[in-house]
Parts: structure tokens; C-alpha cells; sequence
């Protein structure tokens, strides 16, 4: 016969139930939390809600949730920490009873790291569409600049094929062909490049390289693009010659593409500043122009493979896009940066080039003295300039300018004996081939002008006229010097520097 239990063996039983509830509740892997339907305050929360809510459980009972709760369903909620940072969880809300009253129970997962991981998907799924679509342009682009010169090389293909018989317009028809291929040579060594930068075959051959010579091929390199567009190209260097260790072929490469990224984005007309200057143990090129300038957007972005300032094709201004990419590594390599900065469309832009610098590598001391006063100019001379090719005189005239010469110039002998006539150069720089007569005839010219004052007369030779054997030199006997054109500007500075009486004390030689 069963026998009813004992109210005690009841109440040891719920006893024992309500004991395994709250220590299930205590462990579960969710947060829970009790807050009463009358007034929204917490009852009761458990050690992962506690966790989950940054306060201990003291602070937690009687305190608002403030948080609207709805019984049913599940909803994402931002949980605001006591740090200030936010967590992000699910809650699932029942009704239930708390002491005799109405309460909710809500329980809340933590979802942080899983939305975390969404977002940066989300992010990878973003670049690698960007990356698409700049791939997409990239073809588009590519596809652009290698129709570009198809087109002029079979136009003359095409006349040369039919046989005109007017020569002139065959050597003009072999040249477009021949300069349309050199196009498409630089556009393959481009894509070369990107291959190497990505690969990381790309090699310095560093050795001391005379800063302004390396200032001074850059600009030449850049003088056809900068006349075409009828830029003023300002430049400004340190008062001292400088020496740095460096690859010299990628350093150019990257003063030139600079350059030639600020001639491609300056309107017609505009002015390019190049300042070089020593901050501490850096050498600082700096290229600022007034051009189209650079979108707060894309300014993040410039220094990536493929991205122009404006991707359209009918606003291409050539080229793959990837000059300031290859800049920026080979900065790196040599220890360096290289920035950007931009006021925004229509304000122009700057580009900054950081390289390290020692202050053993001045090629004189930077202590004031009698040599280091000549050098920065204390003695301005009067220097002529004779030479047809333009781009030299200009670049020549500059540096002498910046270093407070007075400078002038001419491109015949005429011209040039006029010249020296009325301004009485102390240095006269002479291209010895000159087309209208001959630069060591020109040289005499010159010291008759000037039969009682000490007047220095410089050939600038190109290597196909250097004298090849000792006896050659006699056919430059006028000369105090001989200077390798393209010559490198931190030469003038000894002739600059020293009589004449000097210079010619010694017999003339060949100086690259």
C-alpha cells in the first residue's frame, strides 16, 4: 500500500529541484537576467551576464536595464560596457514571474567576435571587389595605351608601304614608327617592373651620388614633357654640393616620376616647385605643383598598382598607373618614404621624398670657412651660356641663378660675341659643336674680347667628340677645361671658384 509523502520529503524535493534550476542557470553559457515589468530593473543576473555586462552583481540588481524588451523572438542589442566600449548580443526575452510579480527573462549570447568576423568578410569581400573593378580599369587602360601607338605604326607602315617618293615624308613616317615603339617599349618595361616589385627582385646598386647631378638628370629627363605644356619649373637646393648613398638610377627614377606626375596633372601653363633641402639625418626632395590636385578619396589610395587621379579613358593622361607605386618601394628600399598631400580638386598637390641622410656625405664641411664661403656664392661671377640645345641652357642657367651667378645666354655666335661684349663674362661655357662655326674658333673669339682680364672658357663635349688619344687634346688647347655634356652642375663649382691663371696652369682634360 503507497503512502503519500511527507510534506517534508515535498519540500526537500523543490528544494532539490529549485538547487539543480539556479546552479544550471548559474553555469549556462548565456547570459540571464530577470528585470521586472513594472519599473525595467534588474532582479537577478547570472555570473556570464554579469561578464557580459561589465558590472558585478551588486551594481546590477535594482539598476534599469535600459534596454526595451519584447517577449518573443530573437534581436541583435549593443550592450554598453562600463568602459565605454560596446558588446554586441542576442537576446531572447520570455515572460515569467520573479517573487510573485510579473518579470521578463531575458537571455543574452555573446555575438562580438562572430560580428567581427562578419565585418571583416565584409571588408575582404569589399577589397577584392575593388581590386576587381581596378583590375577591370587596369585592362581597359592597358588596352587603351597599346591602341594609342598601334595606330600611328600602321598609318606609316601603310605609307611606307605604298612607296612614296617623297623622302622627307618616309624619314617622318620611320620616326613616328620608331617613337610610337619606344612607347610601347616603356610600356612593357612598366609591366616588367610591377612584376618585379610583387616578386621582390628588385636590387639597389647603391654608391655616392652627387645630389644635384641627380637633380640635374631628372630635370633633363623630364625638360621635353615640361616645354611641351609650357611649365615653369622652379627649383631650389642646398647652398652646400651633397653627396648621398643611393642607387643613382633609382633615385632618378624617382625625382622623374614625380616630376612627370606633376607635368601630367598641371594644366597647360602652370608652375612645378622642386625644393631639396637637409632635415637632420634626412634628405628631403619635395615636388609641389598647381595642378588638378587630389580628391580627399582617392589621396589614401594613390600609392596603389593601377590607380590614376581620373580612370576615364578620354581623361587618361597615359601611362599604367603604377609610377607612384614603384616611387613609394623604391623610397622604402633606400630606408626612405615617400607621401602625398593635397587640399582637395583644383589645389594642386605635393609629393614628399624622405631619404636617409649622413652629414659625412657633404662633399665639403658644413663648418663656416674660406672655402665654404666661396661655395655658397659670396663671390657672384658673370657666366655666358652658348649652346643651341635649349634644355641645357635652361637647366645650366638655373643652377647658376639659384647659386647667384648672373647668368646669360645665347644659341649663335653672334649672338654670343654680343653677348660678351656687353656683360664681360668671367665664364663663358661653349658647345663645341656648334652648327654656324666651330665652338675652339668661338673660344679665340672670346679671349680677344678680353685680351687684359682673366676670362675661363669651358668646352661642353659630347662623348662622340672626347679626344681618343693623347694627342687629341690639342684640338681643345683654347680650353681651360673640357666638361662631359650632360655635365654635372657641382663641376662648375672649382671653375667658379679659382682663376683662370689656374685652371689654365694645368693642361686641359676630360671631366664627367
Amino acid at each position: 500500500m503507497n503512502r503519500a509523502p511527507k510534506e517534508s520529503d515535498l519540500e526537500a524535493r523543490l528544494a532539490a529541484s529549485e538547487s539543480r534550476f539556479h546552479n544550471i542557470i548559474e553555469k549556462n553559457a548565456d547570459g540571464v537576467l530577470v528585470v521586472r515589468r513594472s519599473n525595467g530593473t534588474i532582479c537577478y543576473a547570472n555570473p556570464e551576464a554579469t561578464r557580459l555586462l561589465h558590472r558585478t552583481l551588486e551594481r546590477l540588481q535594482g539598476e534599469v536595464f535600459g534596454i526595451p524588451i519584447i517577449p518573443g523572438g530573437t534581436t541583435e542589442v549593443d550592450l554598453p560596457l562600463s568602459d565605454g566600449r560596446i558588446r554586441v548580443a542576442e537576446m531572447r526575452v520570455v515572460e515569467t514571474e520573479w517573487e510573485g510579480e510579473p518579470a521578463l527573462l531575458a537571455t543574452l549570447r555573446d555575438v562580438s567576435e562572430r560580428k567581427q568576423l562578419e565585418e571583416q568578410l565584409r571588408l575582404k569581400a569589399e577589397q577584392l571587389a575593388e581590386a576587381d573593378r581596378r583590375k577591370n580599369e587596369f585592362l581597359a587602360m592597358l588596352a587603351h595605351e597599346l591602341r594609342n601607338p598601334l595606330a600611328p605604326i600602321r598609318n606609316a607602315l601603310h605609307v611606307l608601304k605604298i612607296g612614296s617618293g617623297d623622302r622627307s615624308l618616309r624619314t617622318r613616317m620611320c620616326e613616328i614608327a620608331q617613337e610610337q615603339v619606344s612607347r610601347l617599349s616603356r610600356l612593357v618595361d612598366d609591366l616588367l617592373e610591377v612584376s618585379r616589385i610583387t616578386r621582390g627582385k628588385i636590387r639597389l646598386r647603391p654608391e655616392l651620388v652627387s645630389v644635384s647631378a641627380l637633380i640635374s638628370r631628372s630635370i633633363e629627363a623630364v625638360r621635353p614633357l615640361l616645354d611641351a605644356k609650357s611649365h615653369e619649373l622652379r627649383f631650389q637646393l642646398p647652398v652646400l654640393p651633397i653627396r648621398i648613398e643611393g642607387d643613382p638610377v633609382r633615385l632618378e627614377q624617382i625625382i622623374v616620376n614625380l616630376l612627370t606626375n606633376a607635368a601630367k596633372y598641371t594644366d597647360a601653363g602652370g608652375t612645378i616647385d622642386l625644393e631639396v633641402r637637409v632635415e637632420g639625418t634626412e634628405l628631403i626632395v619635395q615636388v609641389c605643383d598647381n595642378g588638378i590636385g587630389i580628391a580627399p578619396e582617392m589621396l589614401p589610395r594613390i600609392f596603389d598598382l593601377f590607380t590614376q587621379a581620373d580612370h576615364t579613358l578620354d581623361r587618361s593622361q597615359g601611362g599604367l598607373g603604377i609610377g607612384l607605386t614603384l616611387s613609394r618601394k623604391l623610397a622604402e628600399l633606400h630606408g626612405g618614404s615617400l607621401t602625398a598631400h593635397s587640399d582637395g580638386l583644383g589645389r594642386g598637390s605635393c609629393f614628399l621624398l624622405r631619404v636617409p641622410f649622413r652629414a659625412s656625405d657633404c662633399a665639403f664641411p658644413p663648418v663656416a670657412g674660406p672655402e665654404t664661403a666661396e661655395l655658397r656664392g659670396h663671390s657672384p661671377r658673370r657666366v655666358l651660356v652658348v649652346d643651341n640645345d635649349t634644355r641645357c641652357v635652361q637647366s645650366l642657367t638655373s643652377y647658376l641663378k639659384t647659386w647667384g651667378h648672373e647668368v646669360r645666354s645665347a644659341s649663335q655666335v653672334s649672338e654670343a660675341l654680343g653677348e660678351a661684349r656687353d656683360s664681360r663674362p668671367d665664364l663663358v661655357l661653349v658647345n663645341v659643336d656648334l652648327p654656324d662655326v666651330g665652338g675652339r674658333r668661338l673660344a679665340s673669339e672670346f679671349r680677344e674680347l678680353a685680351p687684359n682680364r682673366e676670362v675661363r672658357v669651358v668646352a661642353l663635349v659630347g662623348d662622340r667628340l672626347l679626344p681618343g688619344k693623347p694627342g687629341e687634346t690639342n684640338r681643345f688647347s683654347e680650353f681651360d677645361r673640357l666638361l662631359v655634356k650632360p655635365i654635372d652642375p657641382l663641376s662648375l663649382l672649382p671653375l667658379l671658384n679659382h682663376t683662370a691663371a689656374a685652371a689654365r696652369s694645368e693642361p686641359p682634360r676630360s671631366s664627367d
